[in-house]
């Protein structure tokens, strides 16, 4: 091994549990609080359906976690500019799909007073991928620091 190479401590496989655990940890802070701590059924109740949305688009995520060794520098930021932009980005194209299948954009953006729009659910989804990334490159580097 070189000089300029350096050996991560924590493999991919490592890489990725954290990654989703600090997922399960995010989305159950982000249950918790968007419940106001009222009932735990309710918490759950959204725990399941912040799941339902969130785990898919953080396996759209795991390239970046493989990818990016450490959160050192640039790499740090990378993570969490990323993970808060994933889910509004899939969204969006979410948002699109419905409208090229004919759904009425005002329903699909701003919602029909049942359900949330989309541009609601982008906010949601920035707060639940800052949370994730940002619990993952505090864990990640506290990992690193740990076994360096």
């Amino acid at each position: 091994m070189s000089g300029t190479e350096r050996k991560t401590p924590i493999n991919t496989f490592g890489r990725v549990l954290l990654w989703f655990g600090s997922l399960l940890a995010a989305v159950g802070l982000f249950s918790f609080l968007f419940s106001r701590g009222e009932s735990a059924e309710s918490a759950a109740f959204i725990f399941g359906v912040t799941m339902t949305f969130v785990l898919p688009v953080a396996f759209l995520y795991l390239p970046v976690v493989v990818l990016l060794k450490d959160a050192e520098g640039r790499r740090g930021w990378v993570h969490l500019v990323t993970g808060a932009l994933i889910g509004p980005t899939c969204l969006t194209l979410w948002g699109f799909i419905l409208q090229l299948r004919g759904e009425d954009a005002h329903v699909v953006w701003q919602g029909d007073g049942e359900a949330p729009g989309t541009l609601a659910c982008m906010i949601l989804a920035v707060i639940v991928g800052f949370l994730t990334t940002g619990l993952y490159v505090v864990g990640l580097k506290i990992f690193i620091r740990k076994t360096s």
